[in-house]
């Protein structure tokens, strides 16, 4: 039977910084819920994406209850910070360490432009780009808690999409999904330009491909542009909070996985663009009518 965390049980583990973002949220977010009810929060969302993955607006629907802003905050969230930090981390050393700025598309709790900044291992600044108010403040308080120069600002993809200088990076994690096909084409015409500038992009989705169909129109378009599709799947130490909520749900994270598009990856080309496999982008995007949400877990 599920029981509410109790005070004594100690939360810090493998991961004592990732635990105590993660002990800050739930003080901030989910001050007046059990265990049991967090839980429930859980699968609701995995739920959401898995079942109604094609719904409108289903970004909205997974923080629109208290509980699930916490299942958010203090779950998947740690998840997607650790899987942002990987990919990143597979990024050449040289790339890691010329990176100065990284622009955080839809950066939802701020998880992926932290992670990233981790993976770089580096001060670099986030500018995290977001629909949600409630989003960018849980982002704010988690670049002040991992001590990560970041900025945010309130807007809509591909409107705000940014224009990109020499030493700025670009990611998205679980975030493409939310888009409109319109728009989503055009943050993918910002990606090849970015490719095509110079700068880093890091692109991650659920392995499972039925919750982003649009995927492979992705992945043959940049990859084109040298950029490599990868899955990641690496086992972390997990925190305790991670631990117990999957226990409690059915779920299982003791692998991590996700899907990457990674540029520039170690022996990869860095640049060449083949514009007979690019060619048909346009036409292919055209035919692309998948619409699914983010995606929290692989």
């Amino acid at each position: 039977m599920d029981r509410p965390h109790p005070d004594a049980e100690p939360l810090y583990g493998a991961e004592a910084p990732l635990d105590a973002w993660i002990e800050a949220a739930r003080e901030r977010v989910a001050p007046g819920l059990s265990f049991p009810e967090i839980r429930k929060a859980v699968q609701a969302v995995s739920s959401l994406y898995v079942e109604r993955r094609a719904s409108v607006g289903l970004g909205a629907k997974t923080t629109e209850s208290a509980g699930k802003r916490a299942a958010f905050a203090t779950y998947y969230a740690p998840l997607h910070l650790l899987i942002a930090r990987r990919a990143a981390s597979m990024l050449p050393d040289a790339v890691r360490k010329s990176i100065r700025r990284v622009h955080d598309l839809g950066c939802g709790t701020g998880a992926s432009g932290v992670g990233f900044v981790q993976g770089c291992g580096g001060a670099l600044e986030v500018h995290g780009l977001d629909r949600s108010g409630w989003a960018l403040s849980e982002a704010r308080h988690t670049f002040a808690q991992f001590g990560v120069a970041g900025r945010t600002r309130r807007a809509a993809i591909p409107e705000a999409l940014p224009k990109l200088r020499p030493g700025d990076a670009v990611v998205a994690g679980w975030s493409a999904n939310e888009l409109e096909a319109d728009a989503r084409a055009r943050l993918l015409d910002f990606l090849m330009e970015a490719v095509r500038g110079g700068n880093p992009i890091v692109l991650i989705e659920p392995l499972a491909k039925r919750i982003a169909p649009w995927w492979p129109t992705f992945a043959r378009a940049l990859v084109a542009y040298g950029v490599r599709d990868v899955e990641i799947r690496f086992e972390p130490p997990l925190p305790r909070w991670i631990e117990r909520l999957d226990e409690a749900s059915g779920l299982d994270h003791r692998e991590l996985r996700a899907r990457a598009l990674l540029w520039p990856i170690e022996g990869e080309p860095a640049g060449g663009v083949d514009e007979d496999a690019s060619s048909g982008l346009r036409q292919a995007l055209d035919g692309a009518h998948g619409e699914g949400g983010p995606g929290p877990d692989g």
